[in-house]
């Protein structure tokens, strides 16, 4: 009898083989995946992947020619909500292949490198039941631009705001805001703005793999000296 990892698709294999670099990588030297997701709706149990997105960058630049980009028909019908965010409707989604098979593609861009997301919660939320079908396990953590961002802007100005979106983040570090709300898009700007957020935060401390997406902890000290409690080890 043929193993699990012998039925995967080629997709899902090359995703189980990979291995991310060592959180002791300079983070210069590792290799990331962009990731940005279009969804049905906000909700995991009801909402899901309609669109997504996906570009490489390898020592510290964007790989234009190896951007994958794909859409999947959804199976529920989606919130109005959504329809206003993405302006994706049924109609351009009907011949659409279901997410099952739609998201070979992302799971082989994804192999062996560290996922860059704006908002890892969220992106978290719709990628682990969508590997679990598929008999995977996301791995790892992610480099987090919602979380860098803060850190960033904290270094420059001595303040940081709670929460900032990715266009505003990219505006505050120079940057275009490539067609926000499209997955192509946001997954260019959310690479861009991670370059630049790790060039910057390189220039006042070290930065590893492991120092950015472990940099959820570096922010939750800075909250809990700010609030003036002891942050947690």
């Amino acid at each position: 009898m043929r193993g699990a990892a012998e039925r995967l698709r080629p997709g899902a294999a090359a995703y189980r083989r990979g291995r991310p670099p060592s959180g002791r990588t300079p983070w210069r030297e590792a290799s990331y995946c962009a990731v940005d997701l279009e969804l049905s709706g906000l909700d995991p149990q009801r909402g899901e992947i309609i669109s997504f997105a996906a570009v490489p960058i390898d020592e510290g630049r964007v790989r234009l020619g190896g951007i994958v980009e794909g859409r999947a028909r959804p199976e529920r019908t989606m919130s109005e909500a959504s329809i206003r965010v993405h302006g994706l409707l049924a109609a351009d989604l009907r011949d659409a292949p279901r997410l099952e098979d739609a998201i070979e593609p992302l799971l082989e861009a994804m192999a062996g490198r560290i996922p860059v997301v704006h908002t890892a919660s969220v992106e978290r939320a719709f990628l682990r039941p969508a590997l679990r079908r598929k008999g995977l396990r996301l791995r790892g953590p992610m480099a987090d631009t919602a979380v860098l961002g803060p850190l960033w802007l904290h270094e420059r100005d001595g303040a940081r705001p709670l929460a900032i979106s990715l266009s505003a983040l990219a505006e505050a570090l120079g940057l275009p805001a490539h067609r926000p709300h499209d997955a192509g898009g946001d997954a260019l700007t959310t690479a861009q703005a991670f370059i630049a957020l790790a060039t910057h935060l390189d220039a006042v401390r070290r930065e590893t793999v492991r120092s950015l997406v472990r940099a959820d902890r570096r922010l939750g000290a800075l909250r809990a000296y700010e609030a003036g409690v002891p942050a947690e080890r």
